[in-house]
C-alpha cells in the first residue's frame, strides 16, 4: 500500500505478464535498450497499449552507431553528428530517449534534436539497421 507507482528496467512482455498477475500496480516506465540496431518493437507497442511508458537507453549504441556509414551518410545529409540523428530518430520513433554523456559539449549537442525532422524515409532506413545486437549489458550504460 506504500507504492504508488513502479518503474521497471529491461521486462520483456513475459516479464511484464507475470508482474500483471502478482501485482496491482501496473509499472509507469519500462527502460529498455533502444538504438537502430535494437529496436523491440513488439515490446514497444505492448508498452504503448497498456499505458506504460517505454524509455529507451543508449541511443548510440555505446559509440557503435556512430561509425555506421549509413548513420553517417544521414548525418551529412541534414548537416548533423551521427549521434543527433540517432537520437532524433528515437524521438521520432516516439520513444522517450535518455542519452548518456560526462561531457558537456556533448550534452549540449545531444540536446540540439528538436529543430529539425528526419524524413519518413529516412525514418524506415534507420528502423530497417534492427539485427537485435545488445550492446549495454555493462550497466554502466544505464543512467
Amino acid at each position: 500500500g506504500l507504492c504508488k507507482s513502479i518503474g521497471v528496467s529491461n521486462f520483456l512482455i513475459s516479464h511484464l505478464e507475470q508482474l500483471k498477475e502478482d501485482c496491482v500496480i501496473t509499472p509507469h516506465v519500462n527502460q529498455v535498450e533502444y538504438h537502430p540496431f535494437q529496436r523491440p518493437q513488439e515490446l514497444v507497442d505492448y508498452c504503448r497499449s497498456r499505458d506504460i511508458v517505454f524509455e529507451g537507453y543508449c541511443p548510440l549504441a555505446k559509440g557503435e552507431a556512430l561509425t555506421h556509414p549509413a548513420i553517417i551518410q544521414l548525418a551529412k545529409k541534414y548537416g548533423r553528428t551521427p549521434a543527433q540523428i540517432c537520437i532524433r530518430w528515437s524521438i521520432q520513433n516516439g520513444i522517450v530517449t535518455i542519452p548518456k554523456s560526462t561531457k558537456a559539449e556533448r550534452i549540449e549537442e545531444n540536446c540540439k534534436v528538436f529543430d529539425f525532422t528526419i524524413a519518413e524515409d529516412d525514418v524506415e532506413i534507420l528502423n530497417g539497421m534492427h539485427d537485435g545486437r545488445h550492446v549495454s549489458w555493462d550497466p554502466t550504460c544505464i543512467v
